[in-house]
C-alpha cells in the first residue's frame, strides 16, 4: 500500500454486511472526495478452505478487482483493493495504520453472525487499532451522520476524548447528544455533574451543537441509551475505548459497549481509541 490519507479500508470478506460497509464508506468518500480501500484478509481458516476448493490467490484478487470496479461505477467513487495474508485481528488495523487511513468502517452480523468478522471477535479488531473503526449493521448510509449520540461516565475527563467529540461533530456537521449514566451515588452524580459542565463549556467555545443530560434513572444504561438513540432517530453511536495500560498499546471496552456495538437498532457505532489528534479546541 502507499502511506497517503484520505483513505477509508472497508476489510471485505464478500458477504452482504460488508457490502453494507462499502455503502457507508462509499457516502463519506462522496461527501469528502476521499478514496476507499477493499481489504480482503487470508487467514488460516480461509486458505483452509480456498486450498479445499482448489481456489488460487489470483482467482480471489480477480473478485477482488470485480467487486471494486462495479463498486466504484455504482457509487462514483474512486475503489482500490488489497488481498494479504493474515490475522484479521492484527493485520486489518495494520493495514489501516500502514496508509494512516481515515477510517476502517466494518460490517457485522452481530453476535450469531457466521463471517469471518463476527459477533464478539469484532472487539479484538476494534482495541486492536488507533484509526477510528465504524461498525455497520444492515442499513444504508443517510446521507451523512447528523445526530451523534455519546456515553459517558465519570471516566470521560480526558482532554482527547473531548477533542474527539468536537472533531467528529465538526467533520460530519452533526449534533453531538451527550447522554451520562445514573448511579444513585452523590460522590458520582457530583462528579458526573462536574464531567457534563466541562464538556458543555467546550461545546460552546468551540460552536458545537449539543444535548447533554444525566440519564435519569439507573438500571441497563445499554439499554436506555440504545432505546434515545432509536426515539431520535439517531445516525450513529460514538464510544471511546480506555487505555488498558498492563497490555500496551491495546485498548479495553468499557462493560456496556459490546452491547452498544451490536445494538438491535442497527445503528452505526463508532469506537474511538484514546489519542491525542492535532486540532485546535478553545477551552482545553
Amino acid at each position: 500500500m502507499e502511506n497517503s490519507k484520505n483513505i477509508i479500508i472497508v476489510p471485505f470478506d464478500f458477504t452482504e454486511v460488508a457490502e453494507y460497509a462499502v455503502n457507508h464508506a462509499a457516502g463519506i468518500a462522496k461527501q469528502k472526495g476521499w478514496i476507499v480501500q477493499l481489504l480482503h484478509i487470508v487467514n488460516k481458516d480461509t486458505r483452509t478452505l480456498l486450498n479445499v476448493y482448489k481456489v488460487t490467490d489470483e482467482i480471489v484478487t480477480e473478485k477482488l478487482q470485480e467487486r471494486a470496479e462495479e463498486f466504484s461505477n455504482k457509487y462514483g467513487v474512486p475503489f482500490k483493493y488489497e488481498a494479504r495474508e493474515g490475522s484479521i485481528f492484527t493485520d486489518i488495523a495494520k493495514a489501516a495504520e500502514e496508509v494512516n487511513a481515515e477510517y476502517i468502517i466494518m460490517g457485522t452480523h452481530g453476535k450469531q453472525g457466521i463471517q469471518h468478522i463476527f459477533g464478539s471477535y469484532a472487539h479484538k479488531v476494534i482495541t486492536s487499532t488507533r484509526i477510528p473503526l465504524i461498525v455497520v449493521h444492515k442499513r444504508e448510509f443517510r446521507d451523512g451522520y447528523s445526530k451523534i449520540v455519546i456515553p459517558i461516565d465519570d471516566t470521560l475527563e480526558s482532554r482527547q476524548k473531548i477533542k474527539w467529540a468536537i472533531n467528529i461533530g465538526q467533520q460530519f456537521g452533526a449534533k453531538i447528544y451527550v447522554k451520562a449514566m445514573y448511579i444513585n451515588d452523590e460522590l458520582y452524580k457530583a462528579k458526573i455533574r462536574a464531567v457534563l459542565n466541562k464538556i458543555v463549556q467546550v461545546f460552546e467555545k468551540n460552536s458545537v451543537e449539543y444535548e447533554a443530560e444525566l440519564l435519569p434513572e439507573t438500571g441497563s444504561f445499554a439499554k436506555q441509551l440504545i432505546g434515545y438513540a432509536k426515539k431520535i432517530d439517531a445516525d450513529m453511536l460514538l464510544i471511546m475505548t480506555n487505555t488498558d495500560s498492563s497490555i500496551v498499546p491495546n485498548f479495553i471496552l468499557n462493560p456496556w459497549d459490546e452491547q452498544i456495538i451490536f445494538n438491535e437498532a442497527d445503528i452505526p457505532v463508532m469506537a474511538v481509541n484514546p489519542r491525542d489528534i492535532n486540532i485546535s479546541v478553545v477551552g482545553l
